[in-house]
C-alpha cells in the first residue's frame, strides 16, 4: 500500500492557466510508503512532506553512537518538508550543499522546500545519529506482479533467502517492502528495481544466504535502480565479470561491520553509476581484478553521487589487480560527505584516502579522471591522493610486482567546511623506473578557497614520478 495525496491548484481562468501550467511547483504529488509492522522507528526523528507522515527506519553502525536513521518518499513539483527530532536541532546542517536547500532551523525542527529529487544527510550533531533522507522522483512503469518474468515483492517483510535471477528477469521490491535475503543474478537483460529495502541484518558477518547482498555475476545488459540496501554482511553490491550495467539511484545504508564495500566493480566494463548515495565502513567505490578471466576494468562512468566512508577510502582503484588493465574511469559531480575517521600516514600499508590509485601485479592503471568533487571537512585530516604503485598481497600473490600509473587528472576539486587539522596530502611515489607514476594533472584544486600548487605544503612528490602539472 502507498499513501498518495495530490495538491493541485486550479487557476481562475484559462488565460491564467496558459501562463502557469508549466511553472514548477504548480502541482504537487507526494507518495509515501507505510513501513511494515516492526520496521518503523520513532525514537529519533519524525518526517512529514506537505503534512503527510513519512515512516523512518534505522540502520546499524559500529561508530558514532551506533545506529542511525533513513527515510524515503516520492514527489513531484515543490513540496514542504518538516523534520523533527528528539535531538537538539539548532545546529543542524544538511549535506551536501549541491541541492541548494535553505533550511529554517529551529530548536526542535528543520523545514525546507524541495523541487527536485535529492539525497541528503540531516545532521543535528555531525556524524552522530544523522537522518539520511531520500526524495525520489515519481515512480513510473511499475511492473505487473502477475508477469512471469517478474519476481515481485510487495509491501511487507519477506525472507526468501537467496533469490536466483536469470536472463530477461526483473526483481521488483515495492515501496513498503523489506526483503531480508540476497539477490544473485546471472545472465542477460536483468533488472533489480523498486523503492523498497533489501536488508542483511539477520545474517552474521560473511554468513549470508549468498556471497553478497546484491551480486551481478557475468551479467550483460543489466540495471539496478532506486532500491535501498541496508546492513550488509560483506561487500554490499558487486558487479563481477559484468558489462553494460547501469546503476541508477541506488542507496546503501551500511557501516554495520568492516568489509562492507559499497560498490565493487570486479573485472567489469561499460558500467554507469549515477544518482547514488553510499554510506559504509569500507570503500565507497572499489575497482578490483580478482577473476580468472583477467578482464580489464574499463569504461566506468560515475556521476552525481554522494559518498561516505567511516574507516576506509572513497575510491580504491587497484590493490587486487588480476586484470589486463584498469583504464578510462571517469567520476564527476561527487560529494564526499564524510571520510575515514582514522588518519594513517602514506607510508602505512593500509593508509586511507579520498583517491587511492594502487596498481599492483605489473598492471597499468591509466586515464582515471575526477572532476567537480566536493569534500566536506570536519577538521580532521585525510590523505587526498595516494598515487602509489605497490606490491599488494592477497590470495596467492605473496610477493607481487608493483604496477604503473599514468595519465590521470583531478579538476575542480574543493575542500570546504572546517579547516581544523585538515592537510589533505597529495602523495605521489613510484616504485622503480619500470613501475612509476607519470602524467598527473591537477587543475583548480582548492582547500578552503586557497589554490593548491606544486609548491603547496600538502604536495609530496617522491621518486619515479614524472610530468606532474598544476594548473
Amino acid at each position: 500500500m502507498k499513501r498518495v495525496r495530490d495538491y493541485t491548484l486550479f487557476p481562475v481562468s484559462l488565460i491564467f492557466l496558459a501562463f502557469c501550467v508549466s511553472v514548477p511547483g504548480w502541482a504537487q504529488t507526494v507518495v509515501t510508503y507505510p513501513a511494515p509492522e516492526g520496521e518503523a522507528v520513532t525514537d529519533g526523528y519524525t518526517v512529514s512532506v506537505n503534512g503527510q507522515p513519512v515512516d523512518v527506519y534505522s540502520a546499524q553502525s559500529e561508530f558514532f553512537d551506533g545506529d542511525y536513521y533513513f527515510a524515503y518518499f516520492d514527489f513531484s513539483g515543490t513540496v514542504d518538508i518538516e523534520i523533527k527530532s528528539v535531538f537538539p536541532m539548532s545546529q543542524t546542517q544538511i549535506l551536501p550543499n549541491r541541492f541548494g536547500f535553505q533550511p529554517d532551523v529551529k530548536d526542535d525542527s528543520v523545514t525546507f522546500k524541495a523541487d527536485q529529487p535529492f539525497r541528503i544527510s540531516v545532521e543535528p550533531n555531525g556524524r552522530i545519529k544523522p537522518l539520511l533522507l531520500f526524495g525520489n522522483e515519481m515512480e513510473t512503469d511499475i511492473p505487473d506482479a502477475g508477469d512471469p518474468n517478474v519476481l515481485y515483492f510487495g509491501p511487507g517483510v519477506h525472507r526468501p533467502g537467496k533469490i536466483d535471477v536469470t536472463s530477461n528477469k526483473t526483481v521488483y521490491i515495492a515501496g513498503g517492502a523489506v526483503v531480508k535475503g540476497c539477490i544473485y543474478a546471472h545472465g542477460e537483460n536483468i533488472t533489480v528495481r523498486g523503492r523498497g529495502i533489501l536488508g542483511g541484518e539477520e545474517s552474521p558477518r560473511f554468513k549470508g544466504p549468498g556471497p553478497y547482498l546484491l551480486t551481478y555475476s557475468a551479467v550483460r545488459q543489466g540495471e539496478i535502480r532506486d532500491i535501498i540496501i541496508r546492513n550488509p554482511w560483506s561487500w554490499t553490491a558487486v558487479v563481477y565479470d559484468g558489462s553494460d550495467v547501469v546503476i541508477d539511484g541506488l542507496k546503501i545504508c551500511g557501516t554495520r561491520m568492516l568489509n562492507d564495500d559499497a560498490l565493487d566493480l570486479v573485472n567489469s566494463f561499460n558500467i554507469v553509476v549515477r544518482n547514488c548515495f553510499f554510506r559504509t565502513q569500507d570503500d565507497s567505490i572499489a575497482i578490483k581484478g580478482i577473476s580468472a578471466t583477467k578482464t580489464s576494468c574499463e569504461n566506468i562512468f560515475i556521476e552525481n553521487c554522494q559518498f561516505w566512508t567511516d574507516v576506509a577510502n572513497i575510491y580504491r582503484i587497484g590493490y587486487e589487480c588480476d586484470a589486463d588493465t584498469m583504464r578510462n574511469i571517469v567520476s564527476r559531480h561527487i560529494d564526499v560527505l564524510h571520510y575515514s575517521k582514522n588518519f594513517r600516514a602514506p607510508t602505512e600499508y593500509w593508509a586511507n584516502a579520498i583517491f587511492w590509485l594502487q596498481p599492483s601485479l605489473n598492471m597499468l592503471i591509466e586515464d582515471c579522471h575526477f572532476e567537480d568533487i566536493t569534500v566536506y571537512s570536519d577538521g580532521s585530516d585525510i590523505l587526498m591522493l595516494m598515487a602509489k604503485p605497490m606490491g599488494c598481497k592477497y590470495g596467492n600473490h605473496t610477493e607481487p610486482e608493483p604496477g604503473t600509473l599514468r595519465n590521470c587528472s583531478f579538476k575542480n576539486i574543493q575542500v570546504i567546511g572546517t579547516p581544523g587539522n585538515f592537510n589533505g596530502l597529495l602523495y605521489m611515489l613510484g616504485s622503480d623506473s619500470e613501475h612509476h607514476v607519470d602524467g598527473l594533472t591537477f587543475e583548480n584544486v582548492r582547500y578552503f578557497g586557497d589554490q593548491i600548487t606544486k609548491d603547496s605544503q600538502c604536495v609530496e612528490i617522491g621518486d619515479y614520478v614524472d610530468n606532474i602539472e598544476f594548473k
